[in-house]
């Protein structure tokens, strides 16, 4: 998650044992589940690696993430304590604040993370957590959101935020679903900038 390993490098159980200290059973094992999970991608030499993610991985990812982060979102306006609601303002104002690049993603992460807690669905919650996670390592490298996009996603939170906390189930979904599709398209000018370029040309 640290961006350690990069995509595309090699892991060996007896690399691994020895680097960490311990036998290769439970290694195999820890593998095994990484494989499952979709974090790692086994070789043919009986190895592993970090997945190469393609644009296509991208995609569904980002397909998936629409569908159940929307419907976490609507669940969390229903669901939501008022602890949480506090939270989730505070969260929005550190956000609106924040001008450190690294701190700024974790604010964001974190006000996700209160709204998924809120929805009360401890299945959609685990699901959601392993698929955000693998998109945080597919886009790592690639480029921060400018000001314009930040400023965009700024906004998108203070609508979600007060839809929440108005109880209006229909629209937290709604501005959740726009919000993970704009993330998307962040995503993707980052990976291929040039296909947007034309785009506005055209």
């Amino acid at each position: 998650m640290q961006g350690t390993l990069v995509p595309g490098e090699p892991l060996y159980e007896i690399h691994l044992a020895d680097r960490l200290g311990m036998s290769r059973t439970p290694i195999r094992e820890a593998m095994k589940l990484l494989t499952r999970d979709g974090y790692l991608q086994q070789l043919p030499s009986r190895g592993y690696a970090v997945p190469l993610r393609s644009l296509e991985d991208l995609r569904e990812f980002f397909e998936l993430r629409e569908v159940l982060e929307a419907s976490a979102t609507r669940y969390a306006a229903l669901r939501a304590t008022a602890a949480e609601i506090a939270e989730l303002e505070r969260l929005c104002q550190r956000y609106e604040r924040e001008k450190n690049d690294a701190k700024w993603a974790q604010f964001g992460h974190d006000f996700h993370s209160v709204l998924i807690k809120a929805a009360r669905n401890s299945r959609l919650e685990v699901m959601l957590n392993s698929l955000n996670a693998q998109i945080v390592l597919s886009r790592r490298t690639v480029a921060q959101a400018d000001a314009v996009r930040r400023q965009a996603a700024v906004r998108d939170h203070r609508a979600i935020f007060e839809a929440v906390k108005a109880r209006d189930e229909t629209r937290a979904q709604t501005l959740a679903a726009e919000h993970v599709r704009r993330s998307y398209e962040t995503t993707l000018r980052a990976y291929v900038p040039d296909a947007f370029s034309i785009r506005q040309s055209a």
